[in-house]
């Protein structure tokens, strides 16, 4: 088994992955006007509609297109990150079109995200909407969950070094059956 031909092929292998991963985002982004096509759901505020892992697919939208009971993607600046929750809720205010959203988890979000007690976002205006979920891939995220929550403990080199070995390592034992198999 030579291990420095089975390294040299993963990092082929995986370069080719990540170009083919770009361009099909690019190329999606493109068809769909949306910066990010496609997300991995990871968080529970929308079960049992979409579950953690879940590939969500994003279509550009303007605001007038929205409609209450749709699910859109918007950029929270409170926590600063992107959302996926149902809108329940629209409102005109001064001219201005805003969304008003909700996970559909009841127990982890109660209340509206822009509830006026307590807000957790402000309503989605058109400057903060990102798009409107038009496809949901099963499960298809889950990849993408896993290695930002390794990412998040055991920091980004150590995690792909990790994958890194696991891909030499799987490429090794397929050559060493295929081997012994003829």
């Amino acid at each position: 088994m030579d291990v420095g031909k089975e390294l040299k092929d993963t990092l082929k292998y995986i370069a080719i992955g990540l170009v083919l991963a770009i361009l099909i985002n690019f190329t999606l982004g493109a068809v769909l006007g949306a910066e990010r096509p496609m997300m991995a759901v990871v968080s529970r505020s929308m079960e049992p509609t979409l579950n953690v892992g879940d590939l969500v697919v994003i279509k550009g939208v303007s605001i007038d297109e929205v409609k209450v009971g749709d699910i859109i993607v918007y950029y929270n600046p409170f926590s600063r990150i992107l959302v996926v929750h149902r809108v329940i809720d629209i409102q005109e205010d001064d001219g201005r079109i805003l969304l008003y959203t909700k996970g559909d988890n009841d127990a982890t979000n109660p209340l509206p995200d822009q509830n006026p007690e307590n807000p957790i976002a402000p309503p989605v205006s058109e400057n903060l909407l990102k798009g409107k979920v038009v496809l949901v891939i099963p499960k298809l995220g889950l990849i993408k969950v896993w290695f930002t929550e390794m990412v998040g403990k055991y920091g980004y080199t150590k995690v792909v070094l990790l994958v890194l070995v696991i891909f030499v390592l799987i490429g090794m034992v397929e050559n060493y059956i295929k081997k012994r198999l003829s």
